[in-house]
């Protein structure tokens, strides 16, 4: 929710969002797994036989239960409050708070080019591109509805920190609409609960089977998220859509799992920010000189 074009020194925004988040991959692996199994079970009853879910499927299935379980499916809130920090519209940060973690960035700008950023043409009227770099730092709240329902598994415990580095880039045309799209990296390390870690290694004694579970779980996700913004001056309605791919192969339960897979998150929201103070405008403005006139001289 944020084109490459950092806010000025003294500008602030606030801004509010709605997404819904589709682990694509695993949910497609669980709709083709419940059709075979599902078909499984009505030969077994056709046949007067007794159903026995196979240990390949149910590893496959235990894996996609374990990848929703850390990353369910399920909308999304959030609040963005930003500002500058330079009046040459070269960098700013911002902090925000959504349903699933708070996170903080910042954004330097590297390259812009397009009208001058002064008094000369009204916002509206102003045309600009903008190349910006970012990196962002997520904490997040592992508060899942489902497990919540569920009442299985306490992940009260569990941390999840994100290291995100996407490349901004934007084409502003007047204050009107603005078109712009971030290629990401991020990074995900998480840190199971220790006491659930521990029992998990002990299960074995119990069960005869590895129910090992590691203490930390990496993730890496590529991807990049479009949009366009629409409005006037001080207020903009953005829609957002990101995409990308997670890879993810920790070793669980004595086996490699694959935790990864197609995300997608498509996303609405509205902004709101303050006009851009006159100082920080008027820094490309030409000195003032004194008109020339033939007849006089000084």
């Amino acid at each position: 929710m944020q084109t490459a074009k950092p806010l000025a020194r003294g500008q602030v925004r606030v801004s509010g969002a709605a997404g819904l988040f589709v682990p694509a991959g695993q949910l497609g692996t669980l709709l083709s797994q419940g059709i075979s199994e599902g078909q499984s079970i009505k030969d077994a009853i056709l046949a007067g036989q007794a159903y026995h879910l196979a240990e390949a499927d149910a590893q496959r299935l235990l894996g996609v239960g374990l990848a929703l379980a850390v990353a369910p499916p399920g909308p999304s809130n959030e609040l963005m409050l930003r500002t500058g920090l330079l009046a040459s519209h070269d960098l700013d940060v911002g902090l925000r708070l959504s349903s699933t973690s708070l996170r903080f960035d910042g954004k330097a700008r590297l390259a812009h080019g397009g009208d001058p950023e002064d008094d000369s043409l009204p916002d509206y009227r102003r045309k600009s591109y903008d190349v910006a770099l970012g990196v962002g730092l997520s904490r997040h709240l592992f508060k899942s509805p489902v497990l919540d329902a569920l009442e299985i598994v306490q992940i009260n415990d569990f941390s999840r920190w994100d290291l995100e580095v996407p490349v901004y880039v934007s084409l502003d045309v007047g204050d009107i609409f603005k078109l712009y799209g971030a290629p990401k990296y991020i990074y995900s390390r998480t840190s199971l609960d220790s006491r659930l870690v521990d029992f998990s290694r002990g299960g074995q004694d119990v069960t005869g089977f590895e129910l090992g579970l590691p203490a930390r779980v990496s993730s890496h996700f590529v991807g990049a998220s479009v949009g366009v913004a629409l409005g006037f001056r001080y207020v903009h309605l953005y829609a957002e859509f990101t995409g990308g791919y997670s890879a993810c192969r920790p070793v669980l339960f004595g086996q490699e799992r694959d935790l990864g897979g197609v995300t997608l998150y498509p996303a609405v929201g509205l902004a709101f920010q303050n006009p851009t103070p006159w100082g920080a405008r008027s820094r490309s403005r030409p000195s003032s000189t004194v008109p020339e006139n033939p007849g006089n001289t000084l």
